[in-house]
């Protein structure tokens, strides 16, 4: 059985928070575990907060119409999501900046920890850049949470 759900997500502050309701729904459909949804959410809201604050930061009024999409599928054992977005190349997974835990948050330098909490909560996170577009892509096992966290 595989489903799949694509959405554009928009650019405004609440897109990601609207695109997270329609995850949840989603996920709540297919019987995912509760701890893979709350943790796949986490994942999915700290990449789409990224990209409506600064994928299109530096944007200087190109022809190409700003767009960020998101799409989810569910497999028998998986769980998967691509974020994708036109706005300037950037891969978090080598060019956001390294957390430093051992320092409190006050002194902490800002950036790195969402990207850090986001490896965290899934399985495999890969980024490629293809036609001009951001590719996140996020995998997690629907196995791989046990019955208790349903």
């Amino acid at each position: 059985m595989e489903d799949r759900l694509d959405i554009e997500v928009g650019l405004h502050r609440d897109a990601p928070r609207k695109a997270m309701e329609r995850f949840e729904q989603f996920a709540l459909g297919h019987n995912l575990p509760m701890g893979l949804i709350f943790k796949f959410q986490l994942a999915l809201d700290e990449l789409l907060t990224n990209a409506v604050s600064y994928a299109f930061e530096d944007d200087k009024g190109d022809e190409v119409e700003p767009s960020i999409s998101l799409a989810l599928a569910v497999t028998d054992s998986t769980l998967e999501a691509t974020v994708e977005d036109n706005g300037r190349p950037f891969n978090p997974l080598r060019d956001a900046p390294v957390p430093d835990l051992s320092l409190s948050a006050e002194d902490r330098r800002v950036g790195g920890l969402g990207i850090h909490l986001t490896k965290a909560f899934v399985q495999t996170l890969s980024y490629e850049r293809v036609d001009g577009r951001n590719r996140l892509n996020l995998v997690q096992p629907i196995g791989a949470h046990s019955e208790e966290q349903r």
